[in-house]
């Protein structure tokens, strides 16, 4: 398959290794200097597997795959909308981002007011009326956006996915699976408002929990099946 990444980053760089890793064809592109991506080049050449992997411009990745990834910073959302323009038309788009705000002082926040009725998800749909788009991968800090980092857990870390479209969900959830995660559909588009707020919670645990917003980048949010099931007991009315 024919993989765009629109703005490879820390997120968009992992999945395009352990895709070009599961065979796919992969263009990489940047909001930003393109040579900030020659590592990522030079890791996927350099492992010699099945996919291969080239650079283009923003709009050039959009046209190039046959799904693409969307991992733009959020303030930063409309600007490259612009670049693309029509070439998303018709692709399934994966989008893994979440509504961070930033003030003049640069130090970025959850948009609660934006939260509160809406979502990254459901913005960047009714921008690209003839696209499809999916969330994906925005649970999970991109440092353990690996399937390495959870190779001691004995189970798959899970990666939830929401969209509006049968189809573009199907193909999602096989990309998920290429990356080494358990894909798990958590519904319609409309659902990325939990998703989200799941970012939220995951900030308070890494607060509380842990030893600060900087350990957030060791934390996963997993859905467990019971085994052997489900205890039955006598109801007490």
């Amino acid at each position: 398959m024919k993989i765009g990444i629109i703005n490879a980053g820390n997120i968009g760089g992992r999945l395009a290794r352990a895709w070009a890793n599961a065979g796919h064809e992969i263009m990489l592109s940047k909001d930003g200097e393109i040579h900030k991506l020659d590592p990522v080049l030079a890791d996927i050449e350099a492992a010699g597997h099945g996919g291969s992997v080239s650079t283009g411009s923003l709009r050039e990745a959009a046209a190039f795959g046959d799904m693409v990834l969307f991992s733009v910073y959020w303030p930063r959302l409309d600007a490259v909308l612009a670049e693309i323009g029509d070439a998303l038309d018709g692709k399934t788009v994966i989008e893994t981002m979440n509504p961070l705000g930033v003030t003049e002082d640069f130090m970025h926040y959850h948009d609660t007011e934006f939260m509160a009725g809406n979502s990254t998800a459901e913005q960047l749909q009714g921008k690209l009326p003839n696209a499809q788009v999916v969330k994906a991968f925005s649970t999970i800090a991109a440092p353990v956006l690996e399937a390495a980092a959870w190779s001691n857990h004995g189970d798959r870390q899970s990666v939830f996915y929401v969209g509006g479209d049968a189809d573009a969900k199907m193909a999602t959830r096989t990309l998920i699976e290429d990356a080494g995660f358990r894909p798990v559909n958590a519904g319609p588009i409309s659902a990325a408002r939990q998703l989200e707020q799941i970012g939220v919670l995951l900030h308070h645990v890494a607060h509380h929990e842990f030893d600060g917003d900087e350990d957030l980048i060791r934390i996963g949010f997993r859905m467990v099946e019971s085994d052997p099931g489900p205890i039955a007991r006598t109801r007490v009315a």
